[in-house]
């Protein structure tokens, strides 16, 4: 079997530009997409000023090209979540063979209305999980101001990568992870799992990108983001490395640094998607094809 590629929305998004490079992508390469990239599909709002590839309706109709020709849709976090949970074993995919078969076989009927409730019920139920996940966020932040001597071994680390490297060594050293587990699952499963398991390695993520919002936000002169909710849904295709072999993103600003140092042994690829008069979505599509090896090619 072909290694398995997590391509992510800022890939997608450029290269759903032009349907033939997208195809084309898909159809030879083993690519499994986030199942959130399909919620942002939905939630993306077309507006006058924006660029065009913001518009929903063309978002989707490129995500289920992409399917038909040969993607593969992900599961959601929280059913991987509630799969562990019931059958107290890890899973074994990320890949949602059912929804994937049903999106090729079915014919895409797009209603902006249909679009706009979709959105909405997406928007308030990550709205709900992410006030969760920063009142956790804030705790580590309140409690790190406590102690001078940790704040100050975390800021002498420059980079977003440097820093997550530490936060995510000290969670694997320190029974950081263990301990998040029995705060925030029952017993009957926190008893059960280890690295092997998404809601380990869910629990460990997380930890990390609260911790360094957490840092930031103890830094003097600090103006960190209050709205995370795009960082909510790009530490999925991070997550999914657990069971996938490598992930396609120009995501400097978590993905490629998270993924760097949550799964080290795993293929980080990064591509500049970037457009404009001097480069198109082609030369885009010839880049990632010179640096994704022939192993998650399809045969």
């Amino acid at each position: 079997m072909p290694k398995l590629l997590v391509v992510d929305k800022s890939v997608f998004h450029t290269l759903h530009h032009r349907d033939e490079n997208l195809c084309a992508f898909v159809k030879n390469y083993n690519v499994v997409l986030p199942h959130t990239l399909a919620i942002e599909c939905a939630i993306s709002e077309k507006r006058p000023d924006k660029e065009p590839g913001k518009d929903p309706d063309k978002l989707l109709r490129g995500l289920d090209k992409a399917i038909k020709a040969g993607a593969k849709m992900g599961y959601q976090s929280a059913e991987l979540l509630e799969a562990e949970k019931t059958t107290l074993c890890p899973v074994k995919s990320i890949v949602d063979e059912v929804t994937t078969q049903q999106l090729r076989n079915s014919t895409l009927v797009i209603s902006m209305d249909l679009i706009k409730e979709a959105a909405n019920h997406c928007m308030e139920v990550s709205k709900q999980k992410i006030n969760g996940l920063l009142g956790h966020a804030r705790t580590l932040y309140e409690n790190a101001g406590k102690n001078q001597t940790f704040l100050k071994s975390f800021s002498k680390q420059k980079s977003k990568e440097e820093r997550f490297k530490v936060w995510i060594q000290f969670m694997d050293h320190n029974n950081v992870t263990n301990d998040t587990l029995k705060a925030f699952f029952s017993g009957q499963i926190s008893s059960h799992v280890d690295a092997n398991w998404y809601t380990w390695q869910f629990t460990r993520l997380w930890c990390a990108y609260c911790w360094d919002w957490s840092h930031k936000k103890s830094l003097p002169g600090s103006s960190e983001k209050k709205d995370v909710s795009n960082d909510f849904y790009d530490i999925e295709p991070v997550l999914y490395l657990l069971l996938a072999d490598g992930l396609l993103t120009n995501d400097q600003g978590l993905e490629i640094p998270l993924a760097k140092a949550a799964f080290p042994k795993k293929d980080v690829f990064k591509v500049n998607t970037s457009l404009n008069s001097s480069r198109t979505v082609q030369h885009v599509f010839d880049d990632i094809i010179n640096i994704i090896p022939q192993g998650y090619r399809i045969e």
